[in-house]
């Protein structure tokens, strides 16, 4: 692996260990909460919007915290490689997941204060580090590459 695309691929790795720790934070008090509950940090009812079960939330949380140790790792290491179309792909998605959290997150601060889902200002908070996660694995994989192919590949002869 060149010593730049190594370089960029530790940078990756880095920001999204950084948004793990937060996300960790956010998994482990909420357990903490429903374990051995304090008042010292805000009730396990904050934590969650309510809209599926905890311990369904907990084992999604489970598998967005492998996911992402296994990309820091990848990305690290120099395994896993660009893929411009990829990228593309996974930027898009996090664009709209991250419009969608911020459009959420405002919305439950201002005109929809009173919506159980859109004022749990918690979870709203952590699905836009989830969506800049995202954001972030798809800017690896696309390694440059526009979001907005300039042209598309013209087709060969027989395909």
């Amino acid at each position: 692996m060149d010593g730049a695309r190594s370089a960029r691929g530790r940078g990756h790795a880095l920001w999204l260990g950084i948004l793990l720790v937060a996300f960790l934070v956010r998994v482990g008090i909420q357990l903490l909460q429903s374990i051995a509950p304090t008042d010292a940090l805000p009730p396990f009812e904050a934590w969650q919007s309510g809209t599926i079960p905890y311990w369904s939330l907990l084992v999604s949380q489970a598998a967005i915290i492998a996911f992402t140790l296994w990309a820091i790792a990848g990305f690290a290491s120099g395994a896993m490689k660009p893929n411009a179309l990829l990228g593309r792909i996974i930027n898009w998605i996090g664009i709209v997941y991250f419009v969608g959290a911020v459009a959420r997150f405002i919305a439950g601060l201002t005109v929809a204060q009173g919506v159980p889902f859109l004022s749990a200002h918690l979870p709203g908070f952590f699905h836009i580090v989830l969506a800049s996660m995202v954001l972030i694995a798809g800017d690896y994989f696309r390694a440059g590459a526009p979001l907005f192919p300039k042209r598309l590949p013209k087709r060969r002869a027989g395909q």
